[in-house]
């Protein structure tokens, strides 16, 4: 633990780019990840022998949450690596909490030096150099940009925490409308529902922790059409206006 916690000392110090200046000549390592369901991300980590003659190594694939879920986890191995040859070395598959911070680091060494380093940082803390925003669960194709700093950030997010079918329906109809219309937010939205009154349930939709439409649920398809394409309007609007805020800082 006190080793896992040192190299993610080292690492918040570090930009990738200048690390990268010395690891991952003779053997690279990469960490290929691929956002499923259900929170749900697969990690793959691989090596890379670069040069011509065959290698015996060693690797540490860890994956190392912080927040409310904190912990680590550790796999590793030894094995040879021909010239030439990229060897896949560990799959795994980890849960993802928009609230945890997550590190995946994979090690490559040999004879105990490391030789092959490569990460991935699932939401960062903003201000640090390796920034990454708003993983959770996809649904749908979304737009996934790979930082400088080599994290992630994954654009057009909308999920889901309904508890009835009617929520669960003017999901469905937000979600499709999200998507005809492209909005691709930089944000995380999220339909909400929540007991309320009696029997009753009450949907908020967010942007991020702002709520930009809350109203009462009546299981009708075309009250709940209407909502959705109320809530496609005001959504869309924030993130007009965020545009539009960013652009007025950039020019002053």
């Amino acid at each position: 633990m006190k080793y896992s916690f040192g190299i993610f000392i080292c690492l918040l110090c570090f930009p990738l780019p200048s690390i990268s200046q010395i690891y991952n000549t003779d053997v690279s390592a990469a960490i290929d990840l691929e956002v499923q369901d259900n929170s749900i991300i697969k990690i793959a980590g691989s090596a890379h022998n670069k040069t011509e003659i065959s290698k015996s190594l060693r690797f540490v694939l860890s994956v190392i949450k912080s927040g409310k879920n904190k912990n680590t986890n550790k796999q590793e191995g030894r094995f040879v690596l021909e010239s030439g040859v990229k060897k896949n070395l560990s799959n795994t598959s980890i849960n993802v909490n928009e609230n945890d911070r997550t590190i995946i680091l994979l090690l490559v060494y040999e004879n105990e030096k490391i030789i092959g380093k490569d990460r991935r940082v699932l939401n960062g803390i903003e201000g640090e150099e390796d920034e990454v925003n708003d993983l959770v669960r996809p649904k749908g194709n979304i737009d996934m940009k790979q930082t400088e700093e080599d994290g992630f950030i994954l654009r057009g997010m909308v999920i889901e925490d309904t508890k009835t079918k009617a929520g669960n329906d003017f999901y469905d109809m937000f979600y499709s409308s999200y998507l005809t219309n492209n909005i691709n937010g930089e944000k995380i939205v999220k339909i909400e529902e929540r007991l309320a009154i009696a029997n009753t349930t009450q949907i908020n939709v967010l942007v991020g922790d702002e709520v930009v439409v809350q109203f009462f649920v009546n299981p009708r398809t075309q009250y709940l059409k209407s909502m959705a394409d109320h809530s496609i309007y005001r959504v869309n609007s924030y993130f007009q206006r965020l545009k539009d805020t960013k652009d007025q800082i950039t020019k002053y």
